[in-house]
């Protein structure tokens, strides 16, 4: 305790020795700013002991690597963390026995009590202080007079001249024999007291003394404050009477009969009186008052000083990582945080994750954020499409919640939570079997002994840690639960991923399984020859022009669709039908090509506006799944400059357009949408390098702010604008659009070889993309290694030009033909990474 006192007094020390010198150097004279930075300083000092420590700076140092055979791993199995060893005892060794020398003294024990002891002499002193005061008080007489101020003020035979105690003003007897401008001055002072609350300031300033009794700065500290209040005080009562000199003499008079008692706050203490009249009479004025707008500002300012004070920077070293380590051992590291599932839907999940006070949530194919939590209790989540609200309440107490969505309400039940409660072991054979994560992949889970591994389609095998009842995690980050129905039978399978969040995966038989894997194989081996030939699959353009009417006339013809498609058209009809009604009749419809996914790309020119249109067509001749982005009409677009926010409005009734912006700012921005009466409609919050991407219509303006919501740009959707990278060096350009680069990014096309020697060996450089760049990376490795297999090995790479997103375009040269690629680079980093043809 002794050692977690001193090291907080000396964090203390720091901070007002920090603070003083910002004072100094800034020539503050104000004593209302000094009070209010001092008071905050206070406050820390008394919460140091408790908040020390927690703001953390953990620095991860290098680990050593632990030399292994080069051929123990294949080259795409991650490495698995083993613990380090401890140091050996030789056999036969003996510990040498302590030799004590003479008398052993606890010197801690010795500090403890001394600090104890004093400390308790000083809080016993402040009790009976407290305790005397508050019963001379209680028999003071009220005073009721027209010439009183706004207070309660009493008069005590056992004062000899005005003290505070409290909100309480008390005064002597002779108080009415004074003449009224010394009772105006006394009143003036003392109330000013009261209302600036400077006894209670005092009070906690006491205590910080007898805690940190020694340390000099606590009794600096609280004799700083009383002679700031003092000062505080008297500027309040000359303005009152608006004499300096007769209220100095007021103040020797009063001194000169004042003898106060330990917690009671006297107009005139004999120590101090004498600086304050030399002060009265030299001031060249009063100070000026300081609103409570000011004092937050002054606390916000010093507040980082606090936070670094508390802080703390630790260094952590990882274990040791060998280069080779067996395929069927478990990871080591257990999945820590603590969070509940809430299904959305057959696979949408929300997840609330708490880390101590702070709270995060992540939805299915999002970034995991935290949220905010207004005064109401109403906790948000900023969702790429709009505003997530819940009661924070409900999340604790109930199994479900309803979540507030772009103006409805969606129920949301909670299906799991980590950790989850202990039971009984079960038989790993419950879990053994097949999930489908999405319309093309299954998760397989085999038992290998005592132990489960899981793989995906296209991936390898990875085993498994158990972390609870029906929970088991991989590498520690990777989250798999298994649910079960009503028969207790397992029936689906929750996988959390720290990138792409939480989503629920169906069990499936064996049967249904090989189907998706077949066909997962069939689309492997089929891919690459159709990406390097660019020729559209036979029937891909009437189920596109076919699917368009159906959808015009709100009639879509699921028995031509794939099961989980023609799931997502139902959910989306309505949307659906409005967007395909605005655009109006088709007018032309032309191939593009053929992306590294397998999907026919075609663009479609319509009565109002255009659109792209990716289309998978299964064996049967079904459209496996449709990918539409409206690109809007012939209007262009821009970029506002915030100066005219206030005139900008959005028109209704133009053609759909789908927007997408990437966040280069390097720190969070917010986007708003503006509606028809200019007002700003919240809408989300965009973490730096990654992409936001929102369904609009053209003219619709959006507002781009930083995150204090101060307007950074306002972007109007149009053809120039459907790609927009929000960069802090282009701001300043207005209006219109900053102008392309001519000449590809430093780097550039090191970075794209790189990445497409990684992509061939199928060892992703993954250090060095965004998380979003990585996460699509993994997504598509089996397809673009595929793709680069058939194409030969790389001959050339040549710069074509710049996009929108500020991505250089690059075509590269195979030895069996060529493909092109859009990259974008910072700081070493892909941020931006895309194959195949690109509208």
């Amino acid at each position: 305790m002794i050692a977690a006192l001193a090291e907080a007094a000396l964090r203390s020390f720091a901070l007002g020795g920090v603070v003083w010198f910002g004072l100094t150097l800034l020539r503050v004279r104000n004593p209302h700013v000094h009070m209010t930075a001092w008071i905050v300083v206070l406050l820390a000092s008394l919460a140091m002991p408790f908040v020390m420590h927690w703001p953390t700076l953990t620095i991860h140092r290098l680990p050593l690597s632990v030399p292994a055979a080069d051929d123990v791993w294949p080259a795409d199995v991650p490495m698995l963390d083993r613990p380090q060893p401890s140091l050996p005892i030789a056999p036969g060794a003996a510990i040498a026995p302590i030799v004590k020398h003479g008398v052993s003294i606890d010197w801690w024990m010795v500090a403890t009590t001394v600090y104890a002891c004093v400390a308790g002499l000083l809080l016993m002193r402040l009790a009976i202080g407290l305790c005397l005061t508050w019963r001379l008080a209680r028999a003071a007489k009220p005073v009721k007079s027209r010439e009183m101020i706004d207070a309660d003020v009493r008069v005590s035979r056992d004062v000899g001249g005005p003290v505070t105690f409290g909100s309480i003003i008390l005064v002597p007897p002779q108080f009415f024999c004074w003449d009224a401008k010394k009772r105006l001055a006394v009143l003036a002072h003392e109330g000013a007291h009261v209302a600036n609350g400077d006894f209670y300031v005092l009070l906690l300033a006491s205590l910080n003394r007898v805690v940190f009794w020694f340390s000099p700065f606590a009794w600096w500290q609280f004799a700083r404050l009383a002679e700031l209040a003092e000062i505080i005080s008297d500027a309040r009562a000359i303005e009152m009477i608006d004499d300096r000199l007769s209220y100095a003499e007021i103040l020797l008079d009063v001194a000169a009969t004042v003898k106060p008692r330990p917690m009671e706050l006297a107009m005139a203490q004999v120590s101090t009186v004498r600086a304050r009249v030399e002060r009265i009479i030299t001031a060249a004025a009063m100070p000026v008052a300081v609103g409570w707008r000011k004092r937050l500002w002054i606390a916000a300012a010093i507040a980082p000083v606090v936070i670094v004070s508390a802080g703390m920077i630790a260094y952590r070293t990882p274990d040791p990582v060998p280069a080779g380590a067996d395929l069927g051992q478990v990871p080591a590291e257990h999945y820590h945080p603590f969070v509940n599932f809430y299904a959305m839907g057959p696979t949408s999940v929300f997840a609330i994750f708490r880390e101590g006070d702070e709270l995060y949530g992540q939805l299915t194919g999002q970034r995991r954020l935290r949220m905010t939590v207004a005064s109401d209790g109403t906790a948000s989540y900023a969702a790429s499409f709009g505003e997530i609200t819940f009661p924070i309440d409900a999340e604790r107490r109930s199994s479900e919640l309803i979540l507030h969505m772009n103006g409805r309400d969606v129920r949301a039940v909670r299906v799991a939570e980590m950790p989850t409660p202990a039971t009984d072991p079960v038989a790993l054979d419950h879990y053994v079997g097949w999930y489908r994560v999405a319309p093309n992949r299954v998760l397989t889970v085999r038992r290998d002994g005592d132990r489960l591994q899981v793989q995906e389609t296209g991936r390898g095998r990875s085993p498994v840690l158990a972390e609870g009842n029906d929970a088991f995690s991989v590498r520690g980050d990777h989250l798999l639960i298994f649910l079960r129905d009503e028969q207790a039978s397992v029936s689906r399978v929750l996988l959390q991923n720290a990138t792409s969040g939480a989503r629920l995966a169906q069990r499936i038989d064996a049967a249904q399984a090989q189907a998706i894997e077949a066909d997962f194989a069939r689309r492997l081996a089929e891919v690459p020859d159709r990406f390097r030939e660019q020729v559209p699959a036979a029937g891909s353009k009437e189920m596109i022009l076919t699917g368009i009417e159906d959808m015009r006339r709100g009639t879509p013809n699921y028995d031509r669709m794939s099961a989980p498609l023609a799931a997502n058209i139902h959910r989306r009809l309505d949307e659906l039908r409005a967007t395909f009604a605005a655009l109006g009749a088709v007018e032309s419809i032309f191939f593009r090509g053929v992306g590294p996914g397998g999907y026919d790309i075609y663009g479609a020119k319509f009565e109002n506006g255009t659109a792209e249109f990716r289309l998978l067509l299964e064996p049967d001749g079904k459209a496996g799944d449709v990918i539409f982005r409206p690109d809007g009409n012939d209007e262009l677009g821009g970029v506002v400059s915030c100066s005219e926010e206030a005139s900008v409005r959005g028109r209704a009734g133009t053609s759909p357009i789908r927007i997408m912006l990437y966040n280069e700012t390097e720190d969070d921005i917010q986007v708003f949408n503006l509606d028809g009466a200019g007002q700003r409609k919240a809408q989300s919050v965009v973490r730096s390098d990654m992409s936001w991407v929102a369904l609009t219509t053209v003219n619709s303006p959006w507002v781009i702010a930083d995150k204090s919501g101060k307007c950074m740009e306002i972007v109007v959707p149009g053809r120039q604008t459907r790609f927009h990278n929000v960069e802090a060096s282009n701001l300043v350009a207005r209006p219109g659009r900053a102008a392309r680069r001519a000449v590809p990014i430093a780097n550039g096309e090191a970075m794209l070889r790189h990445y497409i020697e990684g992509i061939g060996k199928g060892q992703p450089d993954y250090d060095h993309m965004t998380a979003e760049v990585a996460n699509i990376a993994r997504q598509q490795l089996p397809f673009d290694q595929a793709i680069l297999a058939r194409l030969g090995a790389l001959r050339a790479v040549s710069f074509r030009g710049v996009t929108a997103l500020d991505s250089d375009i690059y075509v590269a040269q195979f030895a069996n033909g060529s493909a092109e690629w859009r990259i974008g680079v910072r700081n070493g980093t892909i941020t931006k990474i895309a194959l195949g043809p690109n509208f």
